[in-house]
């Protein structure tokens, strides 16, 4: 009878407070509350527990130096576990009917929030840019770790999202005729007209190929222009020859061969004009002339390296002339057209001093003799 009375006592234990009351001490009874709570509640105390002991070390291993962003992290951080500790420590002590649920949002939130530093420690680590403050290297945002910090947030919001319905029971607001399911109806059935160019951007951003400022050929789509930004779906270029903005999807950068002319490398980028010389014209008197007109297109424009002579080659013996070419060097990727002008500026006022005739030569014949002048 003494048994069933203590069964019935025990199972009356509602929080707390019943606890402390059925045991006749508050030591008592906080020992016999606490050491019969689920095994979830124990995990959710001892991750909250190291983190507010150990933040300051958790935070300095999963960031790097920034400016003046660690004190606000760790700030953030142990605010964030304190909230939740007390939330925890309230819904486990008086026994809220939500109590495990609550333990395992919390749980969420900060791995959550763990799971952001490091990967945002990533990010700013490969694509940040890198300074030296005071004999210390720091990190600050680039264009492309920010795209990528916006890319990575998006993602784990979704993922932190559907584990939250999980735990509160609620995939019901997932189903096609709720708000959520039907935008994920909308999501899904638009996926063609943005998913390429969205998956394509997260490449070329990672990738780190194109850059901002960086001077692009495209041959198929005859562009020649400076990046000026890559966004979620386009990619805004500046064209070098009408000097406007021209928009294109992301996926072209990676279905089109994509030209990235760059000075960084030890013998620079080098450009070249061809011209069409009859037959009739020697070599050595074609290898003068366009020597003539790399000097004197020096000469015009700062943009061709004048200390990396002109490089001539014979392209191609066709039917109406010989295709010769004239390489140059440039100085600035940027500076590819006034180069490209000049050299023809040069060839074009040069020609008669060399008596060389740009103009495709007449490699036809009339029975009648030649047609009248007009």
């Amino acid at each position: 009878m003494e048994e069933t009375n203590t069964t019935a006592s025990t199972n009356l234990v509602r929080n707390v407070v019943d606890s402390i009351k059925e045991s006749g001490g508050l030591l008592e009874g906080l020992l016999a509350y606490f050491t019969n709570l689920e095994p979830i509640h124990y995990v959710t105390f001892t991750i909250n527990l190291l983190i507010l002991i150990f933040g300051r070390q958790i935070i300095n291993h999963l960031s790097v130096h920034t400016i003046g962003a660690a004190p606000y992290r760790l700030r953030l951080l142990r605010l964030i576990n304190a909230a939740l500790f007390l939330t925890y420590f309230f819904a486990v002590a008086f026994q809220f009917q939500l109590g495990s649920n609550i333990s395992h949002t919390g749980l969420l939130v900060l791995l959550m929030y763990l799971t952001w530093q490091f990967t945002h420690a990533l990010i700013l680590k490969k694509y940040g840019r890198k300074r030296e403050v005071e004999g210390t290297a720091i990190y600050v945002e680039s264009y492309t770790s920010n795209n990528l910090r916006l890319i990575a947030l998006l993602l784990l919001g979704i993922v932190a999202g559907l584990i939250f319905l999980n735990i509160w029971k609620l995939e019901s607001w997932l189903q096609t005729t709720s708000f959520l399911g039907a935008l994920a109806v909308l999501v899904f059935t638009t996926k063609d007209y943005w998913l390429k160019d969205f998956i394509s951007g997260i490449i070329v951003i990672s990738n780190g190929n194109v850059e901002r400022g960086d001077v692009i050929r495209i041959p198929d789509e005859n562009i020649l222009a400076i990046v000026i930004e890559t966004r979620t779906t386009l990619t805004l270029l500046r064209d070098l020859i009408r000097n406007h903005n021209i928009t294109i999807p992301n996926s072209l950068l990676l279905n089109r061969q994509v030209e990235i002319l760059t000075t960084d490398s030890r013998k620079g980028i080098y450009d070249h004009v061809e011209f069409n010389i009859g037959y009739d014209t020697g070599s050595d008197k074609v290898e003068a002339y366009l020597l003539n007109v790399w000097k004197t297109a020096c000469k015009l424009t700062a943009a061709i390296n004048p200390d990396r002579e002109g490089v001539i080659r014979l392209i191609e013996n066709g039917d109406h002339a010989v295709t010769w070419r004239l390489l140059y060097n440039l100085t600035a990727e940027h500076e590819i057209i006034n180069a490209r002008n000049a050299v023809k500026q040069a060839a074009f006022e040069l020609q008669k001093t060399h008596g060389v005739q740009l103009a495709t030569p007449l490699t036809h014949t009339f029975p009648g003799g030649a047609p009248p002048a007009q």
